[in-house]
């Protein structure tokens, strides 16, 4: 039987605690975490490698940045460049836009002056017939006094055009085809008819003018005008009537010319 020594204020000793080994666990987890993200960054330089991308170094992204700012500024340049370029091409474009309307519109008023356009506007209305009166007749007079003749026709139209008419028109007695006066237009007796242009007329004759109503009325029964010294409103020969609109056709003949040629600016003029 073993006898104990110790006194009896001392206590017994504490047996020792088993060690824990859960830090070992701890420091293997971590490790092998660590080890992951190693090889996956180990991985991703080397894929960098391959594919020749930069890395994520300031110092190896610096020449890429100067690459693409420089290469930025010189696509700014040639944008700048070319929305002159595009500037100019508007700029031309709509100078030939102007040149275009201007030479549009010189076409139309040679149109215009020629008569190879169709217009309207106000005017007058006149025909002119035979009288149906019994006219006594003196020895010496003349006999066909109460006839309308080629020359009481271009002496109205001669007046009309004196008096301002900016468009005139002739027809016969179908009316269904008015010949539009133009520069060369005349009227000739052709045989019972009267000629204008290319068609055969005969009376009783319209006459269509677009111009200023009252000037024209006013020009030909003004006192000792046309209408006084022909003696036509006494005889019932001539009808005048103001329209608000009169519409005159194209001139539809031929125009040619075998003797008269352009000069040219050119050339100086030298009268003979």
């Amino acid at each position: 039987m073993a006898v104990s020594t110790a006194g009896p204020y001392e206590a017994a000793a504490p047996e020792p605690r088993p060690r824990s080994s859960s830090w070992v666990f701890q420091v293997t987890a971590l490790s092998l975490v660590l080890g992951g993200f190693l090889g996956l960054a180990l991985q991703s330089q080397r894929s960098i490698r391959e594919a020749q991308l930069p890395g994520n170094r300031f110092s190896t992204l610096v020449p890429y940045y100067e690459a693409l700012k420089n290469s930025n500024r010189n696509l700014q340049i040639e944008v700048n460049g070319l929305r002159e370029k595009t500037a100019g091409y508007e700029a031309k474009m709509a100078a030939g836009s102007d040149m275009a309307t201007t030479l549009q519109k010189k076409l139309e008023d040679l149109q215009m002056v020629s008569g190879l356009t169709p217009v309207h506007g106000p005017g007058l209305v006149i025909t002119m017939r035979d009288t149906t009166q019994q006219i006594a007749i003196a020895k010496g007079d003349d006999l066909q006094a109460g006839l309308i003749h080629d020359q009481d026709l271009a002496a109205m139209l001669n007046e009309l055009k004196a008096a301002g008419a900016e468009a005139l028109a002739i027809s016969g007695a179908d009316r269904s085809a008015p010949q539009r006066v133009i520069v060369n237009s005349a009227a000739r007796c052709a045989g019972a008819s009267i000629r204008v242009n290319d068609a055969l007329l005969s009376g009783p004759f319209t006459i269509w003018a677009i111009g200023n109503a009252a000037n024209l009325e006013s020009a030909l029964r003004m006192p000792g005008g046309l209408v006084e010294k022909l003696m036509l409103e006494p005889l019932g020969m001539i009808t005048i009537a103001r329209r608000s609109d009169i519409k005159i056709p194209a001139y539809s003949g031929s125009i040619k010319y075998d003797y008269a040629k352009p000069l040219g600016t050119s050339k100086p003029m030298d009268p003979q």
